[in-house]
């Protein structure tokens, strides 16, 4: 129930070391071409900066290529290619990068395969190929057949880590615009114009390595029926040409790479005061690329500050680069009126607070005090009105049934639920699950006057039974560990759970019940105080989120019996 925070602990973020000196043949290049003078046409004080930029970024690419060379020669394969895909997706995501260079399509292919952790032999790059003119492409060939297209900063890092060439340049869609060439749909340059809002992604489109997509700027989410539809409204970038397309529709039949598009960087969250609490249920949320996505495509109206607290953070996380360390300082600031920043606290309790307010500032209170004749009834309702991401992705419904002894007949009523709070059902195996689940909607007579809807007889006791009658997309799983009656204490056991769980005993007949885990928080300690972390599944991989560390685990989510509070995913 309680985080400690009482400590600060030691971020792994790498600690900043003296670069090597940039090579001579690179600054010689740059004086023998007068025409890349980075201080034409600007002030030079300006100039001066980016040009020192530059100095650093180029040091800062040799280190990694160093490190990354390092763990080779060291045996350290698996090592070496997490350390590359980490690196080249920070370069691949920079902002702010004019020029594009093209890459052989059949190389980035392999190189994509290398990144997936296939074992692939990648020779040097050979563009012979592709070049033009004046080092630019030459006209007649297709994005995503022919080439695959780079910023500047991950094609000098290809460039540096593999050899061969030649270097391509994509033609700025300026100079296309005033070369008089006839239309063709074949031209690599007849591409429509784009708008400012996804200038980003068209700046960074490699294919070898799928893109986090530009939000765009819509209104609210206004289909509550499938959040993939929903969020494909979203994400989808302008559409090129008919290779493009052709192209994206086959690769999506392949295996995802590691990254899939809408992810976000994996970061860590600091910790200055009692705040792990908060930054384990944050992870956990991270973990949703869906909720990220839908929750950065709503244009905040005033007074909206939960909205605009974590669209500050994932916008924040998007700017970070991998393994680093953030504060989540607008969440904090936004949450200290109910949840103070010198006590501990609850992550179940922030974690539904949080959501709850960003659900309450999109839709309002949902207000029903009307009766429906089904559950089916009851749902269509909800959803109409609640057609916001968080009801999207978190909601589901349960029905009680309540049996009339003196009329036989039977008594539904349905409610919208975003969690299962469960209490531990202890047993002489242990505390598991699926038994916790059974204890919670297995039948039972209740010992409490009950009037009937339906004859309006009143029963000293009722028999009643719950069910789930609508499956959420994620599944929100918490164990009762904190008890306040007859006195405070936590409950200590250890729980099992599985890493695909079917609730199909427990649903209405037709419902998809199937689920995976996704992501969980952990307590250790006492009532008193004690200190969370969270597990969550991104890029394919398990990593354990405690505070501003990072670590990459491999199946160790399972074996941490101090469970909390599980996220299962609908499959």
């Amino acid at each position: 129930m309680f985080c400690c925070g009482s400590k600060k602990k030691k971020s792994k973020v790498p600690s900043q070391r003296s670069h090597p000196r940039i090579p001579t043949h690179i600054l010689l290049r740059r004086k023998r071409n007068p025409k890349k003078c980075m201080f034409h046409h600007l002030p030079l004080q300006n100039q001066l900066t980016k040009f020192f930029i530059k100095i650093n970024s180029n040091q800062e690419m040799l280190r990694q290529i160093q490190n990354i060379n390092d763990l080779r020669n060291r045996g350290l394969y698996e090592k070496s290619v997490e350390c590359e895909h980490d690196y080249i997706t920070q370069l691949i995501n920079k902002e702010n990068i004019q020029q594009q260079f093209a890459l052989e399509f059949k190389w980035a292919v392999n190189y994509t395969n290398h990144l997936k952790g296939k074992k692939a032999e990648i020779g040097q790059i050979n563009n012979k190929n592709l070049l033009g003119p004046n080092q630019y492409i030459r006209s007649g060939l297709q994005q995503d057949k022919d080439y695959v297209v780079l910023n500047e900063s991950a094609w000098n890092f290809v460039m540096q880590m593999y050899g061969g060439g030649p270097e391509v340049k994509i033609m700025p869609s300026h100079k296309q615009e005033s070369q008089a060439q006839p239309p063709s749909l074949s031209s690599t340059y007849s591409k429509p114009p784009i708008q400012q809002q996804s200038m980003r992604q068209a700046q960074t489109n490699s294919r070898f390595i799928q893109q986090k997509p530009m939000t765009q700027t819509v209104s609210v989410i206004t289909t509550p029926k499938s959040v993939d539809r929903q969020t494909s409204q979203i994400i989808e970038p302008p559409q090129r040409n008919d290779s493009a397309q052709n192209y994206r529709k086959g690769y999506e039949e392949q295996k995802r790479p590691s990254i899939s598009q809408g992810q976000l960087p994996i970061v860590g969250l600091r910790n200055p005061r009692y705040y792990c609490y908060l930054n384990s249920a944050l992870q956990v949320l991270l973990s949703i690329d869906s909720l990220s996505e839908g929750i950065l495509a709503v244009q905040p109206k005033q007074g909206q500050k939960y909205l605009v607290a974590y669209q500050e953070l994932l916008r924040t996380i998007k700017r970070s680069g991998s393994f680093s360390a953030i504060a989540a300082q607008s969440v904090w600031e936004n949450c200290s009126g109910k949840f103070q920043f010198n006590q501990q606290q609850d992550s179940h309790e922030f974690l539904l607070f949080f959501l709850g307010k960003i659900q309450e500032e999109l839709v309002g209170k949902y207000k029903n005090k009307q009766e429906f004749n089904s559950a089916e009834q009851a749902w269509s309702d909800y959803t109409s009105k609640n057609y916001d991401i968080v009801d999207t992705i978190f909601a589901g419904q349960s029905t009680s049934q309540s049996f009339c002894k003196s009329c036989n007949q039977v008594c539904e009523g349905y409610d919208p639920i975003w969690d299962l709070s469960l209490p531990i059902s202890k047993s002489y195996t242990g505390v598991d699950l699926m038994d916790c689940l059974k204890s919670y909607y297995r039948e039972e007579v209740i010992n409490d006057t009950w009037k009937c809807d339906k004859c309006k007889k009143t029963n000293k006791s009722v028999k009643r039974r719950m069910f789930i009658s609508q499956t959420p997309k994620y599944l929100i799983i918490q164990f009762k560990r904190f008890t306040t009656f007859p006195t405070s204490q936590k409950i200590n056991d250890s729980i099992s759970y599985p890493e695909k769980l079917d609730i199909q005993e427990f649903c209405s007949k037709g419902l998809q019940t199937k689920y995976k885990l996704k992501a969980l928080i952990t307590h250790m300690g006492s009532i008193n105080g004690g200190h969370y972390k969270a597990y969550a599944e991104r890029y394919d991989n398990w990593y354990l989120f405690d505070d501003e560390t990072v670590s990459k685990i491999n199946g160790k989510q399972l074996s941490d019996r101090s469970a909390y509070v599980l996220l299962y995913q609908k499959y």
